[in-house]
């Protein structure tokens, strides 16, 4: 059965958890959605459970961003397969990762990297170079036929501050770790207005040493990790606010 819910209703909830942490006027600024798409999370996502997860997390857009979005990014394991979907709002939210990200990015039940998308989202919020990200359009049909496609298109961006959140079933390949540290220690160095919420879901019993190693390495970057998440898609706004909202990200919003 798929998850009801008053969106407006949810974000005066969020509003209601921020007020009790100190933090009276969320400040302004964009959200990205990071999803795993490697094959080891393919069965959550068939299942609706990471739909159930991008459904309660609507209501942060709703919040933080002017426009009430969020912007969608996939990743599995290269620099490829880290895609920009586009933005979820509450007028698409509806089945929005059986519609457009099963079977539909590139990389869908790929490996781990963590680092392309890391890269991404920085780019498209003005961080490193190279401008925001425009949906990719699907390619033509010579262009499928020969197995051409399109890289997405970009438009010049101002910075941006920004709240990633960023959800993973497994660790990145060994290979990827050294680059993924790279990446952030360049974020932290330039001072970008920029906090990696990461989520790990150990529904495979994974320990996530990495994600524990470097949300204790870097400043802008916290962990959160959810061992049951059908149960925890179904617990209240509160009590879920209350599991990502920690003091880290807590004081990141104060700033």
């Amino acid at each position: 059965m798929s998850l009801q819910m008053n969106l407006e209703k949810s974000k005066g909830k969020l509003l209601l958890s921020l007020n009790k942490k100190g933090i009276n006027t969320p400040p302004i600024m964009d959200l990205a959605f990071d999803l795993d798409v490697s094959g080891s999370f393919d069965d959550e996502h068939r299942d609706g459970i990471t739909q159930d997860l991008l459904l309660r997390l609507v209501p942060w857009g709703m919040l933080f961003d002017p426009d009430q979005k969020m912007d969608v990014f996939t990743f599995s394991d290269g620099r490829k397969r880290a895609n920009y979907v586009g933005e979820i709002t509450p007028n698409n939210c509806d089945r929005y990762i059986q519609t457009r990200i099963i079977d539909e990015v590139d990389g869908y039940n790929g490996g781990t990297d963590y680092s392309y998308v890391i890269e991404k989202n920085l780019q498209h919020f003005g961080w490193l170079e190279g401008g925001a990200f425009l949906p990719k359009k699907k390619a033509g049909f010579f262009a499928s036929l020969f197995g051409m496609e399109d890289d997405c298109e970009t438009v010049a961006v101002e910075q941006k501050r920004s709240l990633v959140i960023f959800v993973t079933d497994g660790e990145s390949f060994e290979r990827d770790q050294p680059r993924m540290r790279r990446v952030l220690a360049e974020s932290q160095s330039r001072q970008d207005e920029v906090y990696f919420l990461l989520i790990g879901i150990s529904n495979q019993g994974v320990g996530f040493e990495f994600l524990h190693e470097i949300a204790d390495e870097f400043d802008n970057t916290g962990l959160v990790i959810i061992n049951d998440l059908k149960n925890f898609v179904r617990k209240s706004d509160e009590e879920i606010n209350e599991v990502l909202i920690g003091d880290e990200l807590v004081a990141w919003l104060k700033k």
